[in-house]
């Protein structure tokens, strides 16, 4: 089966929606700490049109970039951002996702970016290596504590 990269259309939202719900899934699966609104994911072919509008197949992943401009002070003030990566996983291993990064690339450098991050949880070996390998290098660790309330303690109003 030939594959081809190419940028998402309308029609595509069918799909990319059933993506982002394998993702999400496959998120839980390997962390529990990760969890999801799954009435927003069922939501995704709305807030995808929006998206798209923005920026028939059977689709076997999907990238989705965006710029992120920085109010912390750090430089550059406006980086690319992989705001979500996924290929299902017959299709992993298979080069797929590097056509995708180089047009993205190409849409980076169009806008004068030229640092990209991106966020993978601690627990998605996978994810993590493939970015490694990708040539992405450690930047921040973000940190996750879940606030529980406390007896005996006056709320704040």
């Amino acid at each position: 089966m030939a594959v081809e990269a190419r940028p998402a259309r309308e029609d595509d939202v069918a799909e990319i929606a059933r993506l982002v719900a394998a993702i999400a899934a496959y998120h839980e699966s390997v962390d529990e700490r990760a969890r999801f609104d799954w009435e927003e994911i069922r939501r995704a072919p709305v807030w995808l049109k929006t998206v798209l509008a923005r920026v028939g197949d059977h689709l076997v992943g999907y990238l989705w970039v965006r710029l992120v401009r920085d109010h912390q002070g750090y430089l550059p003030r406006v980086r690319g951002y992989v705001n979500h990566a996924y290929l299902e996983e017959h299709w992993r291993g298979k080069g797929l996702i590097s056509p995708m990064l180089e047009a993205a690339y190409d849409w980076f450098l169009s806008k004068g970016v030229t640092v990209v991050t991106l966020l993978v949880l601690h627990r998605n070996w996978i994810g993590s290596s493939a970015w490694y390998k990708l040539g992405y290098e450690d930047w921040t660790h973000e940190r996750r504590l879940e606030l529980k309330p406390r007896a005996n303690k006056p709320r704040a109003k």
